[in-house]
């Protein structure tokens, strides 16, 4: 990729091109990463599809800790405070202010987003980061959020490891049903519109011992020599064709080198027809708020300016352990893989022992016993009666095994316990299971040992919230007009910017700070009349910040609070 900057669409260089090296470059950046390899088997471990090549008449038993200890993760670090605060020192949008933060908490709660979140942390528990998208859904006509798989999220040269707003863009690889984009998209685009697989053959997916025989010696369940070997056809007709999809944002510094205007977005009759299409002026920035581009593996479907007031690229980067040098930072389950696979070895080493304890093996003499009595005899089976000559030789004698070591108990008992110590979910648990108050010692103790794990983790989760907030803000500021904000919140949603200049918008009619003069608009700017919603709600969205208290977004830090308040208040000291 030699230019940081797209082609432009009808330029002689391909902008489809451009966007394929991209995205090798990309993804071999995070093939690259330490822990990469780790997510699989750590997704593996968790649905409890390790393959494990063994034999029939050995234990198969598991004990899946690892699934429990993420669940339990989960569930602890979602657990969050109500939070949503927007703050301003301007008086004059205080109750904008206090708009923002209702339609915040119900737009979370209705819309399932507490879900998506409890997604993203899964992501985080087997990967280290995660990603959630956040736009508008021109379906629901509504935002939404989802959850995204971080090794489909692929940085394009980021300057840091930290966020994913400090590259020149962002790719977000999904996989679409052809049906679901050509709905999406105009008929004239349709021929881009092409099936790479069969989304249905994972439900058909051969799950037989033979079939993963085959595929650890590197033959794959789709492969001609499988197809020949089960009888399926060498071709099949897709029953659910699905087709790869890059949704690209990009900074674009290209200007309109033109002597005349151009119209980005969509126009129609000289008019825009969203409110995020704008007319360049030459010398001007073509994609002053970044650039939008979906393609398909076949070509461009979409090449346009970055849909959103906000300019960024819409996926804030969640990482709760970030670690130097490292984009994914490191996951909690990381470290439980060997203890796992030691815990699954022990469980079953003590099933073959029980097995061997009921079903002793049996030692005959073949001059006494006959084959056939031999291998129809079941020591398992009670009330079996059996008879030998003596004279014929040595009678039936059963070999029981020696008694298991008492330290297998205890090893067992170490492992789940080392895997509740290593992911932190031991502290989490003691502050959420509190059935009494406890005494002084273990206040103590509990506090000082959950500092350093709970607040941690809760400043880095405070430090995405602040970016999607301001993310969410903006988009409340494109998306929600005064009828949206008047039906969620009566008349509380209403403001006095609705009957301005510009009405039935919470931004300003005027904002900048040329535009005023002794706290009055000026004759020049009325006259000019307002500007562009997006230029006023950059300007306007400074006013805003987004609150948290520090350490306080997870609720295991209020319990902690409390526990700390309990023994001030204990000590006379409160």
């Amino acid at each position: 990729m030699a230019e940081p900057n797209a082609p432009l669409e009808g330029s002689p260089k391909d902008v489809h091109g451009w966007i394929k090296e991209a995205v090798q470059e990309s993804d071999a950046f995070l093939r690259e990463q330490p822990g990469y390899g780790k997510i699989e088997p750590t997704m593996k471990a968790i649905y409890g599809q390790a393959q494990e090549l063994r034999s029939s008449d050995l234990s198969s038993t598991k004990s899946n800790r690892l699934a429990k200890v993420a669940t339990d993760m989960a569930s602890h670090l979602t657990d969050i405070k109500p939070f949503w605060e927007f703050r301003t020192f301007n008086k004059s949008y205080e109750r904008s202010a206090e708009i923002y933060g209702k339609l915040s908490q119900q737009w979370y709660q209705q819309r399932m987003a507490d879900m998506e979140m409890n997604q993203a942390v899964k992501y985080y528990l087997m990967a280290g980061a995660s990603f959630t998208s956040l736009g508008w859904d021109s379906e629901t006509q509504d935002l939404s959020m989802t959850a995204e798989d971080p090794r489909d999220v692929l940085p394009i040269r980021p300057s840091n490891y930290m966020s994913i707003q400090s590259g020149i863009g962002v790719i977000m690889r999904r996989e679409r049903s052809v049906n679901y984009l050509k709905a999406r998209y105009p008929r004239e685009k349709w021929g881009l519109i092409k099936a790479d697989r069969d989304g249905s053959k994972r439900a058909d997916k051969g799950d037989s011992r033979f079939t993963k025989i085959l595929e650890g010696l590197g033959v794959p369940s789709d492969s001609m020599f499988q197809r020949a070997l089960f009888g399926r056809p060498m071709r099949e007709t897709p029953k659910l064709p699905m087709a790869d999809v890059n949704e690209v944002y990009l900074k674009d510094d290209t200007r309109n080198d033109t002597s005349h205007p151009i119209l980005m977005g969509q126009w129609e009759d000289g008019k825009a027809q969203n409110n995020w299409s704008y007319m360049v002026l030459p010398g001007q920035k073509l994609y002053p708020r970044g650039r939008h581009i979906v393609t398909t593996t076949h070509g461009t479907l979409h090449d346009g300016p970055n849909p959103y007031w906000h300019g960024m690229f819409p996926c804030p980067k969640l990482n709760l352990d970030p670690w130097p040098q490292s984009w994914f930072g490191k996951a909690p389950l990381w470290d439980l893989l060997p203890l796992q696979k030691s815990l699954a070895n022990a469980l079953r080493g003590v099933d073959d022992h029980i097995a061997k304890l009921v079903e002793p093996d049996v030692v005959a003499d073949k001059n006494s016993v006959p084959r056939s009595v031999l291998e129809r005899w079941n020591t398992r089976k009670a009330g079996g009666k059996y008879q030998h000559n003596p004279i014929a030789g040595k009678g039936i004698e059963l070999v029981y095994p020696h008694p298991i070591l008492r330290d297998l108990q205890w090893w067992i008992e170490y492992l789940n316990s080392e895997m509740d110590t290593l992911s932190g979910n031991r502290d989490l648990a003691q502050l959420m299971h509190l059935n009494q108050v406890p005494g002084a010692d273990t206040i103590e103790k509990i506090t000082e040992s959950m500092t350093a794990s709970v607040q941690a983790r809760s400043r880095a989760l405070e430090a995405y919230m602040r970016e999607f907030a301001t993310m969410l803000a903006y988009n409340f500021a494109q998306f929600y007009n005064v009828g949206r904000r008047i039906t969620i919140l009566g008349a509380g949603g209403v403001v006095e910017d609705d009957f301005d200049f510009d009405p039935g918008s919470i931004v300003p009619a005027f904002i900048h700070q040329e535009d005023f003069a002794d706290g009055r608009p000026t004759p020049t700017a009325i006259a000019r009349g307002p500007r562009p919603r997006y230029d006023r709600a950059r300007e306007f969205m400074r006013q805003f910040t987004f609150h948290i208290a520090p350490g306080s977004l997870l609720a295991a830090s209020e319990i902690q609070r409390k526990l700390l308040y309990l023994q001030l208040s204990r000590a006379g000291l409160i």
